[in-house]
């Protein structure tokens, strides 16, 4: 019989200090069986459709191939539901975009360091964005892991404040770029190109899941995703939002963030 999750209030404290909080084992042995089949064939899917080096696939709801109701499932345990509604409020529903996260085939790779919403976003109202992160409603995501999963890095705390002046110094632009990686190098220079990188950020802490745990963070704190090829990942990527998540999502649409927030 499969081990049931239970929420508590430090899971609450941990997502609104740190900006992060994992929920160990929400998904059960038995889920886990459906949703790693679902996403065997989304590796294949992806990788048919968008080359051997892609991360994912979203949203999985978009493909026929796909049986859904796993990822149905997975949004209707009751220990995500009690997280959701204890952390979040009553008014967060998923975002209707899950995708499924993989590791790259040929090479590592790394995201860049960026904040989601506003660093990742091309004419962002920087000054208007940090006021929006302080609303704790906004920008909530998960990383749900169906195998053991060392990708995501974050940098606690800065999901609630400006850029520090040390991380200003060591990544001055905005957005940063990502690591030098060139045809060039060998995998295993690839590899250390994107550690490195990855470690250059002060204050950054790697997130280890193991399977069936689910990373709950901030997606407007300091965060990326570093991959290599020898570690096989799945992991379910998805947020959860509220009126007000789509009422930013509108605004950056039609440019109008300074004037809406």
């Amino acid at each position: 019989m499969d081990t049931e999750f239970t929420y508590s209030e430090l899971h609450r404290d941990q997502y609104y200090g740190a900006g992060l909080t994992v929920l160990r084992g929400v998904i059960p042995p038995s889920l886990l069986t459906d949703l790693r089949r679902e996403a065997e064939k989304a590796r294949e899917l992806a990788r048919n459709l968008q080359g051997p080096q892609t991360q994912r696939l979203q949203p999985v709801y978009k493909y026929a191939e796909l049986n859904h109701q796993p990822f149905h499932d997975f949004h209707a345990l009751p220990g995500m539901r009690a997280a959701v509604a204890n952390i979040l409020g009553p008014e967060h529903a998923s975002s209707q975009i899950m995708g499924i996260l993989f590791e790259p085939q040929n090479r590592a790779w790394c995201t860049a360091w960026h904040r989601d919403w506003g660093y990742n976003v091309p004419g962002m109202d920087v000054p208007a964005f940090f006021r929006a992160i302080r609303d704790r409603r906004l920008f909530n995501q998960l990383n749900g892991a169906l195998y053991d999963d060392h990708c995501l890095w974050v940098v606690p705390g800065s999901h609630s404040r400006g850029d520090l002046p040390d991380e200003t110094a060591h990544f001055p632009c905005i957005p940063p770029p990502g690591p030098a990686l060139t045809d060039a190098a060998t995998p295993e220079e690839c590899e250390r190109r994107c550690l490195d990188y990855t470690r250059a950020m002060p204050g950054a802490l790697p997130v280890p899941l193991f399977a069936g745990d689910v990373a709950f963070y901030r997606a407007c704190g300091w965060h990326l995703g570093n991959y290599v090829t020898y570690t096989r990942r799945a992991t379910l990527h998805d947020g959860y939002y509220c009126p007000e998540d789509l009422r930013w999502q509108e605004a950056v649409k039609n440019k109008t963030v300074g004037e809406a927030f």
